[in-house]
C-alpha cells in the first residue's frame, strides 16, 4: 500500500524520498529535513517515517548516538499524527537499539496515553525484548497482559519474545507455561527456554528440553555448552561440542 500510494506523490516528494534512499549522514538528514519542511511535505506521513527511519539508522553508528535520536524524537513529537502503527514501532525499536529500554517502554505508554495508536506483533516483541534486557519483571507482566488484550497470544513472534522475556528475567515457570501454551513454536522458543533453564542451574530441565527439540540449532548446543562449562562438566561440554552438526 505504501509503494502503491508513492505513485500519486508530486515531483518533490519523490525527490525527496530519492534523497533518503541515498547514503546519508547528519549533516545531509538535516538539510533533507529543512527540504521537508520548506516544501510543507511533513504531511505525507509515509515520507515523514520514511526519514525518521533512515534518521535512526544513521545515527546508530554515529559518534553520538543518543543526541540523534533525542533529535528525532523532537521531530516525532511535532507529528500532528503520531498513531501510525510502524512509525510508532520505528520508534519504539529505535530506543530499544539504543539501548534506551525504559525509554521504548516509556513511549509506548505515552502513545497508548495520549494517540489512538494500536500495537501489533512487532510492537509487542520489541518491548518484551526492551524488558528481558532490562530485567523489568512488572513491565514485563504489563506487556505480557497487554498482549493478551489484544488477542496476540497466538502469534508466534509475539509470544517466543515474550518466552525469551520472562527467561532472561528468571521467571523460567512462567516462560514455561507459556511455551506449553504455544500452538506453534519455533526454534527460537526452544532456544529461548533453554537458555532460562540453564541460566538458573536447571540442568535437568535443559537437558530434557534439548533432547526434545527437533531441529537443534547452534545457538541451542551453544547454550548447552557454555552451561556445562560453568558447572565443570567439561566430558558433557565436548561430546556436545563433537555432536554438533555446524560449529562457529
Amino acid at each position: 500500500m505504501r509503494e502503491k500510494e508513492q505513485f500519486l506523490w508530486s515531483a518533490k516528494e519523490k525527490q525527496c524520498i530519492y534523497l533518503l534512499q541515498q547514503k546519508n549522514t547528519r549533516t545531509s538528514l538535516l538539510q533533507i529535513h529543512g527540504f521537508l519542511l520548506r516544501n510543507a511535505l511533513e504531511t505525507n506521513l509515509n515520507l515523514l517515517t520514511k526519514f525518521i527511519a533512515t534518521c535512526f539508522s544513521v545515527i546508530a553508528v554515529a559518534a553520538d548516538p543518543l543526541a540523534g535520536i533525542h533529535h528525532t524524537r523532537r521531530v516525532f513529537d511535532h507529528i500532528p499524527q503520531k498513531d501510525d502503527t510502524y512509525l510508532c514501532n520505528t520508534v519504539i525499536r529505535a530506543h530499544l537499539d539504543a539501548r534506551e529500554f525504559i525509554e521504548s517502554i516509556t513511549f509506548y505508554r505515552h502513545l497508548k496515553r495520549h494517540t489512538g495508536f494500536v500495537p501489533d506483533n512487532y510492537t509487542f516483541s520489541w518491548l518484551a525484548k526492551s524488558c528481558g534486557l532490562s530485567l523489568a519483571s512488572w513491565e514485563g507482566q504489563q506487556i505480557h497482559n497487554h498482549v493478551t488484550k489484544a488477542g496476540f497470544t497466538s502469534n508466534l513472534f509475539a509470544s517466543t519474545s515474550l518466552v525469551d522475556m520472562y527467561a532472561k528475567i528468571g521467571l523460567v515457570i512462567c516462560a514455561r507455561r507459556l511455551f506449553d501454551e504455544m500452538t506453534e513454536r519455533s526454534q527460537v522458543s526452544w532456544t529461548a527456554l533453554i537458555c532460562g533453564y540453564a541460566r538458573k542451574g536447571d540442568m535437568d530441565n535443559a537437558r530434557e528440553l534439548f533432547s526434545q527439540s527437533p531441529d537443534k540449532d547452534s545457538a541451542a548446543y551453544n547454550v548447552m555448552i557454555d552451561a556445562h562449562v560453568k558447572l565443570g562438566d567439561m566430558d558433557s561440554a565436548r561430546c556436545l561440542f563433537d555432536e554438533m552438526p555446524e560449529r562457529n
